[in-house]
């Protein structure tokens, strides 16, 4: 009896961590890179459970980075020239809401939309500024807070490894991935 049930939860656990490795896409270039890191990010790291915000940041050679951003305080100055439909990288334009959290970034090929300014509005992330009174946001990253680094293999994002720490890219010997 104990046994079967040792099995059964090996089993449980087994097809629970493989299941969201489903989710993963193979090719996609930067759109494939954060799908997978946020995929693999809100089901692997106990990160995603501390905040609701999140940055993403993405880098050459598929490097991203997750930062969190937290939970209260946090703001996106809206500013005269943050208008739907411009690419002027004023405010995040691309986000992602997965589980209640939300991930955002900054994409210049991408405009800003309707949909966007709604979900920032939903999350209370906009501090207005249309009369040009407020010089600075209350928008942040703390950098002593763990962020998660990954790094993927540009043939199959499926391929990744994954670095929680708080030390910036760059400044440690990044991870080598095991590449086909």
């Amino acid at each position: 009896m104990k046994l079967n049930l040792l099995c059964l939860m090996t089993a449980t656990i087994m097809l629970s961590c493989s299941s969201f490795r489903n989710d993963l896409v193979k090719t996609g270039g930067r759109n494939g890179v954060i799908h997978n890191a946020i995929i693999d990010f809100s089901n692997t790291t106990r990160l995603f459970k501390r905040d609701t915000f999140f940055s993403i940041t993405t880098g050459e050679d598929n490097k991203i980075l997750i930062a969190r951003i937290g939970k209260n305080g946090a703001k996106i100055l809206l500013t005269r020239n943050a208008k739907i439909g411009a690419r002027n990288n004023q405010i995040p334009t691309r986000f992602i809401e997965k589980k209640g959290k939300l991930f955002l970034w900054w994409d210049d090929d991408y405009p800003l939309t309707q949909e966007a300014l709604d979900i920032y509005k939903k999350y209370n992330l906009l501090q207005d500024d249309r009369g040009g009174i407020i010089t600075v946001p209350d928008f942040t990253n703390d950098d002593a807070q763990k962020a998660a680094h990954y790094y993927f293999c540009k043939n199959d994002l499926t391929r990744y490894k994954k670095v929680i720490t708080n030390i910036g890219l760059g400044y440690y010997d990044p991870p080598s991935v095991e590449c086909k």
